[in-house]
């Protein structure tokens, strides 16, 4: 069975797999997508903030205690849902549970829109980038960050289930379907080059700001093996994007 997006955390093993699986709170995620999103965010005081693919909601009670207004996350899996409302219970938050693909946004609602490492889940992106841009107050601006494409372009050293040095890329330029086996799960991803993304952007009407390929700050690893395997290969894109 192949799982597309978010369906896969509604999988009871898989779902209580990962939680455990980051409440250790060493994966990449931690040490080198997180500091990188908090940097480009930045100052969020009185923001209206909306969390495409909040997750467990725990990046909403960091956003609220740094001074966020409102803090609106929509994700698709049940299980998520029910643990970002449990984790942002009596906050000023809300959590929904939709899928990006149909979720409809009011215009000119939000000054910061975040999406962590969810884009990549989704086939048709440029209508799901429009309504983003729409819903952006004027100077308000959308961070995401993806899988790097050097990753999504071929799954084969993911699946040699070992500590990775190094990544075999092919078939780069064949945008589309990849399958990753994940945790026992295959989970169906969407393949695009760094040319592919940055088009995509513009025509939803975005000013591109910053691109960050995940470069690894030592401080942010307990030992040095770790971070010099994880310099080696770009795991993550990070963009902060504005609104004209």
């Amino acid at each position: 069975m192949k799982y597309k997006s978010y369906k896969v955390y509604d999988d009871e093993d898989f779902f209580n797999n990962y939680i455990e699986k980051r409440k250790k709170g060493n994966a990449p995620n931690e040490t080198i997508e997180k500091p990188i999103i908090d940097e480009l965010v930045g100052l969020v005081n009185n923001k209206m903030i909306l969390d495409l693919g909040c997750g467990d909601g725990l990046q909403g009670n960091e956003l609220i205690a740094r001074g966020a207004k409102h803090y609106y996350g929509i994700d698709g899996s049940t299980n998520m849902v029910l643990l970002a409302q449990k984790n942002l219970e009596g906050l000023n938050a809300t959590v929904e549970q939709e899928s990006l693909e149909t979720l409809q946004l009011d215009a000119n609602q939000y000054d910061l829109v975040l999406s962590r490492l969810v884009l990549h889940y989704i086939k048709d992106l440029l209508p799901v980038l429009k309504k983003i841009e729409k819903s952006i107050r004027k100077n308000g601006k959308f961070v995401c960050s993806i899988e790097h494409p050097i990753i999504t372009s071929c799954y084969e050293s993911y699946h040699k289930n070992n500590k990775r040095g190094s990544w075999l890329v092919d078939d780069y330029f064949a945008s589309g379907e990849r399958t990753n086996t994940w945790m026992g799960k295959d989970v169906i991803k969407y393949h695009r080059t760094i040319e592919e993304y940055f088009r995509l952007f513009k025509l939803a009407n975005f000013d591109i700001s910053e691109l960050r390929e995940s470069k690894p700050i030592r401080s942010n690893f307990s030992d040095d093996e770790e971070f010099e395997r994880r310099s080696r290969v770009p795991l993550f894109m990070i963009f902060q994007l504005s609104k004209k």
